[in-house]
């Protein structure tokens, strides 16, 4: 049951920790061979000459903590804990934010608990008998948990609740005898329904009012609770008069990280001979066509530039008729060979909906699940990921399409928030997939480092899910991203494409391609639903560059409004759109992270930002790292994978869904830009700049 409650401490990150990055920017160069070369030197270095942190020695000696033998004190935002150790005790600090004045609601803080003996003597002050907590055992701590369990269910039976907690994603629900039944969400009944889902500031408030109103088994009497859990996190910290609720955890075991001398090694068959290697003889035509692909992008992106600022202030929004979305679509359907297909959009904003549902869909799958992504991680929810699927397929048929570069590269970082002391990341995401299961693997190789940068689950051949996650931690918990779940003859489309890729990524690379492209003539199934659209989906690959062509012509085109959210953004050729779109009156509004993942991009975006801001378009900072991607342009919507860079827009391997229905680009409208306008900070003066960042510019125009 304590499984069920797995909520992190939030730490902040280093500059070093910061390097995870959806294109692996910080070290991907040119199509130049040189570069290529220096690039690979210097990862490879950098793996080499890293060394494992030193062990946590408390965490091996603590024992199982109890009510009677833990000591508990509090002073103000502060708590310090007596644990005993064999032959000497240990004491723990913690410290966390104020509270808000003026809040009326609970609120909850994150902490992680701090071993280091030095500050025991500066703490003296609060360890006094004043401070000293009750401390509530485990058993108490259950029954809590059973009551809040309670109070968040529905009342009526097999209608259950969704508790996405850090960690788990749990269903809720009475059974027909009126017994209360806690599971993880794949593993709910199928005929037990979901009525709503409730976070972990719901699982808080319950608790709180619990506490408020009062429970039997403990103290009428006091304000504050704090509770010894026995799991993850190790202790909550509970105070009614404050409102307040701290979860606390131990800090991680620096050891459980792979050794980098493997990941070097790793990254050489990777890069080297995988990429290069092999490629030549099962993709002899792929590396010989994405090279000279890659050289020629290269020399236009460098040509490029953004135009001078204007003499004068920007002229005032237009108020005429917006584009002609009916002629637009027809004039897409001769531009390029993407053709539409009728299917309906649901938007999954944020990995606390986005991953519920893929769960349900893969534990309702009857005949296959089939996912393309381009990292597939190895932190603690990526390998829960991964046992699903390997529960899955023992019964349906399960593959897995992963980019070995994304995934090998962003393996070896360490997510945002932290994961459990305990956990040990698995040397390769393609053997745990692998080992005991039916399930089957392939990796798509990065011939002259291009990527397939694609994001697509397909359930059944019915139901597919497109957009910017990948499958980790980051995406599930730490980062603002959006997928949408397509249903109708679309997926069927969508079926083939996989069907296409699974083919070159296999050992006949190029040749299998070739002969699923001449001779597949799967019928695609008809996926019939109600109320569905026109959808479009768009592409990058070697060659093809129709997601850049329709958003650039759509940029043209606009005359009333052009929104447009993502994480990279350093095309100049449509950066000199947008600002060509502003002087003819059209409300361009962008948004960026404020926070990058990538170092070098956040420079490059700082840089976009104040030639946008310069030339009178509204720039917003988005708190935290968003990673959609979506525009929308006079009420033609695009969002996908793809970024607005050159290796998205020109060079690899990309899907974006395209539509111009107007109520489901009213919603997303709605549900995504105008709320994330609301939470972002405008940006009115363009930042302070250098030399040394146009350098970095230049660099990253390539990337």
């Amino acid at each position: 049951m304590l499984n069920l409650l797995m909520v992190k401490a939030r730490r902040g990150q280093t500059a070093a920790e910061k390097r995870r990055h959806d294109g692996l920017r910080a070290v991907i160069p040119g199509a130049a061979f040189v570069n290529f070369l220096a690039a690979l030197c210097a990862i490879l270095t950098a793996a080499g000459c890293a060394a494992p942190a030193p062990r946590n020695r408390y965490l091996q000696q603590i024992y199982p903590p109890t009510q009677t033998n833990l000591l508990a004190y509090r002073l103000g935002n502060s708590l310090d804990l007596r644990i005993p150790l064999r032959g000497r005790d240990a004491f723990a600090h913690a410290s966390w934010a104020a509270p808000e004045a003026g809040v009326t609601n609970y609120q909850h803080r994150f902490a992680v608990l701090d071993f280091d003996p030095q500050k025991r003597a500066a703490r003296k002050s609060i360890t006094t008998k004043t401070n000293r907590l009750v401390v509530h055992d485990l058993k108490q701590w259950q029954q809590l948990l059973q009551k809040i369990f309670a109070g968040l269910a529905p009342t009526q039976p097999n209608h259950a609740v969704v508790l996405l907690l850090q960690n788990q994603e749990t269903a809720v629900f009475h059974d027909p005898g009126g017994k209360i039944r806690v599971v993880q969400l794949e593993n709910k009944p199928p005929d037990v329904s979901v009525d709503r889902t409730c976070n972990d500031a719901d699982f808080a408030r319950e608790a709180q009012r619990l506490l408020e109103a009062g429970v039997s088994f403990l103290d009428g009497k006091q304000t504050q609770f704090f509770f010894v859990t026995g799991e993850d996190p190790a202790f909550v910290l509970v105070d009614a008069q404050e409102r307040l609720i701290v979860f606390l955890d131990y800090p991680a075991d620096p050891e459980a990280q792979p050794v980098p001398i493997w990941f070097a090694v790793r990254a050489l068959n990777s890069l080297i001979i995988r990429s290069l290697v092999v490629s030549a003889v099962k993709n002899p035509f792929t590396l010989v066509c994405r090279g000279f692909w890659h050289l020629g992008t290269s020399g236009a992106a460098a040509i490029a530039s953004v135009p001078e600022n204007p003499a004068g202030p920007p002229p005032p929004l237009a108020t005429g008729p917006p584009m002609d979305l009916a002629a637009w679509e027809k004039d897409l359907d001769h531009m390029m060979a993407a053709r539409r297909y009728k299917g309906r959009v649901d938007l999954l904003i944020d990995g606390e909906v986005f991953f519920p549902a893929f769960i349900e869909s893969v534990a309702k799958a009857t005949r296959s699940v089939d996912v393309l992504v381009f990292i597939f991680d190895t932190d603690d929810y990526a390998v829960k990921m991964a046992k699903m699927l390997k529960d899955r397929s023992s019964r349906v048929k399960v593959k897995v399409l992963l980019d070995d570069m994304g995934s090998l590269f962003a393996a070896q970082n360490a997510p945002e928030s932290p994961m459990p002391p305990d956990f040990r990341r698995p040397a390769s995401i393609i053997s745990c997939l692998k080992e005991g299961s039916r399930v089957k693997v392939r990796a798509s190789a990065n011939p002259w480092l291009t990527v397939d940068h694609r994001k697509c689950m397909i359930i059944d051949g019915r139901e597919a899910y497109v957009g910017g996650m990948n499958i980790g931690r980051a995406y599930r918990y730490d980062w603002h991203d959006m997928m949408v779940r397509l249903t109708g003859p679309i997926v069927g489309r969508l079926e083939k494409d996989y069907r296409m890729a699974w083919a070159h990524a296999g050992p006949l690379g190029d040749f299998a391609f070739a002969w699923a492209w001449l001779f597949d003539r799967t019928s695609p199934r008809r996926n019939a639903v109600t109320n569905a659209i026109d959808l479009r989906p768009l592409r990058t690959a070697t060659g093809k560059t129709e997601i850049y062509r329709a958003q650039y012509e759509a940029i043209e085109r606009a005359r009333r409004y052009i929104y447009i959210e993502n994480p990279y953004f350093d095309d100049n050729s449509s950066l000199r759109e947008l600002i060509r779109a502003r002087q003819r009156g059209v409300d361009v509004r962008v948004i960026f992270p404020a926070r990058n993942d990538s170092g070098v991009m956040q420079i490059n975006n700082a840089l976009a930002a104040g030639d946008l801001v310069r030339n009178g378009i509204r720039v917003y900072a988005y708190p935290g790292m968003t990673h959609v991607k979506a525009a929308i342009y006079d009420g033609w919507a695009c969002l996908g994978s793809a970024n607005f860079d050159k290796m998205s827009l020109r060079v690899g391997q990309e899907l974006d869904i395209a539509f111009s229905d107007s109520a489901t680009v009213e919603r997303l409208k709605r549900e995504l830009f105008e709320k994330d306008f609301v939470r972002s900070h405008e940006i009115t003066h363009p930042g302070a700049t250098s030399w040394f960042d146009s350098v970095v510019k230049t660099f990253t125009d390539q990337l």
